[in-house]
């Protein structure tokens, strides 16, 4: 499981606007677990070169980073559930080895991810070697698996198992499937009938309520605000909660694209305190040249919809970007769900304030290139979607209780 100090590991680009798959440099580990990055010479000499990270100029020479690692491989990284079922395995593997469990750090991380399922455009292969890291069989296996991957997730996220033998058969079926896309959720890769990949969002144990419909209720309205999402929908496995399935946007047919997160490219750290206009910086910055005024439109769109709807867990890893030869684009919309507990939203709405304050974000519709009259535009339009949203929860089976005790999240916008 443990990977020894003093690596290197080769980055490859395997995104076909950028044409066939390429070296494109080294990332490198050293006996003490410094990490440092240098880039190949043929990617520096590329027409659509781009920085893959605000600490990587397009620059020859080696790169270090400010933190543990770059963020754009942080983005390869499992997200907290897969860090999770990879601790849980390193620790099954070392009592039968009769050893103390290693601990796993960003690079152990890095290199677990399956490379079928890693998020991105981005894959890493020892030197010399023809096979990706990692490169387990049936890492995201047919959806007609679905229910075996649902009940072993709830098995998993069961405090009270403790059996060794249990946990060693679960993980077997599930760390394979395991993902890079963030959140702290059980979930797993599937593979549908025409080849596409999906993500496999199960209920967990600790839930109290049903988090699958809720999210599926967001993104259904979201979509008819012209936010742009993935496919998605429902599937009910036995009598519990429901499944949320979402389409992977990473992916265009078998082939790849390059992601990052907002994190990374704003240069931000999880403590960080960050604001929606940093976003529309960076859009106006460095978005594509052509989609700049639609996706700061968009972005207005979603910052109207996630007071509108309490979507407030609104960090810079629920946001991202998809990289073109001709700039940035906004990714679709994603992990959205009410907070039935915070009462601020993680991002500032404007420089300040994170209370969830409709005057607030029409107040920053100029960093959005918006008059104010769109933009009041877009704030009639968003309500009045959101006002039919118990119509929408009944249809997804959402009770009348369920509605009710909801209803003060989607009517606190002022």
């Amino acid at each position: 499981m443990t990977e020894s100090a003093g690596e290197r590991i080769w980055v490859w680009l395997d995104d076909p606007a950028y044409g066939p798959l390429q070296k494109i440099g080294t990332l490198s580990r050293g006996d003490r677990g410094s990490v440092r990055f240098s880039y190949e010479p043929g990617w520096l000499k590329h027409a659509h070169a781009f920085p893959l990270d605000p600490e990587l100029d397009l620059n020859a020479g080696e790169f270090f980073p400010g933190n543990s690692n770059f963020g754009v491989f942080m983005d390869s990284c499992p997200d907290r559930w897969g860090q999770i079922l990879m601790k849980r395995r390193e620790a099954v593997e070392a009592r039968d080895e009769g050893r103390r469990p290693a601990v796993l750090g960003p690079w152990e991380f890095l290199l677990g991810v399956q490379d079928c399922t890693r998020m991105g455009a981005l894959r890493f292969s020892r030197p010399g070697e023809q096979r990706f890291l990692a490169d387990e069989a049936l890492s995201a296996p047919p959806v007609a698996r679905i229910a075996e991957l649902q009940a072993v997730a709830l098995e998993l996220t069961n405090k009270k198992q403790d059996d060794p033998d249990k946990i060693r058969e679960w993980l077997k079926v599930l760390v394979a499937p395991g993902s890079s896309l963030g959140g702290a959720r059980p979930k797993a890769n599937l593979t549908y009938a025409d080849g596409s990949l999906w993500i496999a969002k199960f209920p967990s144990a600790d839930d109290d309520y049903d988090v699958a419909l809720w999210e599926k209720l967001l993104q259904e309205l979201a979509q008819r605000c012209g936010i742009a999402v993935p496919d998605a929908s429902l599937m009910q496995i036995g009598n519990g909660y429901s499944t949320f399935l979402v389409r992977r946007f990473d992916r265009n047919g078998g082939k790849r694209r390059f992601f990052a997160s907002a994190m990374t490219l704003l240069g931000h750290r999880d403590s960080d305190d960050a604001s929606y206009l940093e976003l529309a910086e960076f859009l106006a910055t460095y978005g594509e040249a052509d989609r700049i005024a639609h996706d700061l439109e968009e972005l207005f769109t979603r910052v109207v919809f996630n007071v509108a709807t309490a979507n407030r867990d609104d960090h810079l890893r629920n946001h991202g970007f998809i990289r073109s030869p001709a700039g940035w684009r906004l990714s679709p919309a994603f992990d959205m769900n009410p907070s039935f507990r915070k009462k601020e939203h993680v991002l500032s709405l404007d420089l300040y304030s994170r209370q969830p304050e409709m005057d607030v974000v029409l107040s920053t519709a100029g960093f959005y290139r918006l008059e104010n009259s769109r933009a009041r535009e877009i704030i009639v339009k968003v309500r009045a979607v959101v006002g039919e949203w118990q119509s929408h929860a009944r249809t997804l089976g959402l009770s009348r209780q369920a509605c009710a005790e909801a209803e003060h999240l989607f009517c606190t916008v002022h």
